[in-house]
């Protein structure tokens, strides 16, 4: 008999081997928030590699405990029950790891994907280029390829595809590997359409102190709109209304649903200015718009490409189709060709240009505005999850509202969306000190891919290709303008940076702050571009 000894070795473990080395106490504390944040960030790699470890553990022992099994199925004259065989070393991981049957059972099913199912993918978890919650939706969102051949394919291109991701949420993981799916096995995305939408339901459930929930499970533009809908009924009322927006939003739901009115909470009626009539409501409902791109290829039916529901994902090929055809839809060609100059319209790649409203340059093209959105289909902070079109679209280099020329333009080059919070924080943290805010960047590779970067307060970089630029075919190779390389360093060196202000309030301040981000952005790039010669790709 073995006891399992609940005590870590881990304690004892020498993290220094594997680059988890501890600040210098005597370091600024700039320095040491810098080396711990490395730290962590290393800790959360470390997690990868013992959890393809902890995969690869239960698969050898599955391996081992399941070789009779196999003998006995392939025997026509065995009385032999696999379900029993299976369910027996399931729940004997169920004890040994302390969990519920189900996350026993997905252990189990990850531990065969990481060797048979998509092993390519399994050793991006084992280089921790990919979280362990990458690879469980990696795996749940192939799972519907049966095909051996197809099922290889699509573990090579989507290991490729999540190796050149970078920093991406679970979302976007999942918009890849759904994309990937789709591109391989349409018939498979069929069929999981087809039993998705059997799921379509309404639950109900109690909570405590009074409390009960309500589920509405629907297509996903039902439910964005729906959602929408809801936000624009709760956001309605006049702001003497003292409710959070959440229990505003249970009360608008619940109202509409039972055919009731909605009522503003304010306490004066006298004063109230909400509009909560049949009319207003009409009104507020029919500026309601939710978003998708998809090729014209794929809606005019010559192949299967998949498309993008702005909030929801990456949708097949027949449902982009079945929201075409609905009598609210409205479908409008993005005519990518309008990027490039007259005279170069037949080039390829496409030179950017008029990418700006000629009335008001600060503001993009309706084409620019929705290619944007498309590339970025989320904030382009690392994690954010907030859907484009729920954006604001942002400068990356600021704009200048009095010399335009000597700002950063209004172009595919410099323009990305930011959620609300994370605009603030661009724009108002480092405000008497720059250093100690964000510095984003954006720029178009010798290749035409997108990329985005943001530098931390404290001087970590994270970079990024757009994750939408599948979307767009016609882009690739794209070139720009206004895309210049970092400066020489003779050209962009700390004696030449741009000295504090002594004087001039807020507009001096403010142009300070851009000229700092102008000189930190050169030197970064200048950075990325050093590291690019000493360490070229290999090909």
């Amino acid at each position: 008999m073995v006891h399992i000894d609940r005590t870590s070795p881990w304690t004892k473990a020498d993290m220094a081997a594997v680059g988890m080395i501890e600040p210098d106490a005597d370091d600024t504390p700039r320095t040491q928030c810098r080396d711990w944040l490395v730290y962590a960030s290393n800790a959360r790699r470390g997690q990868s590699f013992l959890h393809w470890e902890q995969l690869r553990g239960i698969g050898q022992f599955l391996d081992i405990a399941l070789a009779n099994l196999h003998d006995a199925v392939i025997d026509d004259g065995a009385d032999y029950d696999p379900v029993d065989a299976y369910a027996v070393a399931v729940t004997e991981i169920q004890v040994i790891f302390g969990v519920r049957q189900r996350q026993a059972r997905t252990l189990v099913d990850q531990s065969v994907a990481v060797s048979e199912s998509v092993p390519r993918v399994g050793e991006l978890l084992r280089d921790a280029l990919i979280t362990p919650e990458m690879f469980a939706v990696a795996v749940a969102r192939t799972a519907i390829v049966l095909d051996a051949g197809t099922r290889a394919a699509v573990d090579a291109e989507l290991a490729a595809a999540l190796r050149s991701a970078g920093q991406v949420s679970e979302k976007v993981a999942s918009g890849i590997a759904d994309r990937i799916v789709a591109r391989h096995d349409p018939d498979a995305v069929r069929r999981r359409r087809e039993k998705a939408k059997a799921r379509r339901n309404v639950t109900a459930r109690d909570y405590e102190d009074g409390l009960g929930g309500l589920t509405i499970t629907a297509d996903a533009e039902e439910a964005r709109l729906s959602w929408a809908a809801v936000n624009a009924l709760a956001e309605s009322v006049c702001p003497a209304d003292p409710r959070p927006l959440g229990v505003r939003r249970s009360a608008a739901a619940t109202a509409r649903l039972r055919r009731l009115p909605f009522e503003c909470g304010c306490p004066d009626k006298s004063t109230c200015t909400a509009q909560l009539d049949e009319d207003a409501l009409s009104e507020r409902q029919a500026r309601i718009v939710i978003h998708a791109v998809c090729q014209k290829s794929t809606l005019d039916g010559t192949d299967d490409e998949p498309g993008y529901l702005d909030g929801h994902g990456v949708i097949g090929a027949d449902h982009v189709r079945e929201m075409a055809r609905r009598s609210d839809a409205r479908i409008r060609d993005l005519d990518l060709d309008r990027f490039g100059a007259p005279e170069d319209l037949a080039e390829s790649p496409i030179l950017i240009e008029r990418t700006a409203q000629a009335a008001e340059p600060y503001r993009p093209t309706a084409t620019l505005d929705a290619v944007v959105r498309g590339l970025f289909p989320t904030c382009t902070l690392p994690g954010c999850a907030r859907p484009a079109w729920s954006c604001e679209l942002d400068h990356v280099e600021e704009y200048n509202q009095v010399c335009p020329a000597s700002g950063g333009p209004t172009c595919l080059c410099n323009i990305a969306p930011k959620c609300k919070l994370h605009h603030v924080q661009k724009t108002s943290v480092g405000a008497a000190d720059p250093a100690a805010g964000f510095v984003d960047d954006l720029w178009i590779d010798d290749d035409g891919s997108i990329w985005t970067a943001i530098t931390t307060p404290h001087g970590i970089t994270v970079e990024a290709p757009a994750p939408g630029q599948w979307l767009f075919p016609q882009l690739e190779g794209v070139k720009c303008l206004h895309q210049p390389h970092a400066p020489p360093e003779s050209q962009a060196s700390p004696e030449s940076a741009p000295t504090p202000p002594s004087g001039g309030g807020l507009r001096a301040a403010t142009a300070y702050k851009h000229a700092w981000r102008r000189a930190e952005r050169a030197r970064l790039r200048r950075r990325r571009e050093q590291a690019a010669a000493d360490d070229p790709p290999p090909f």
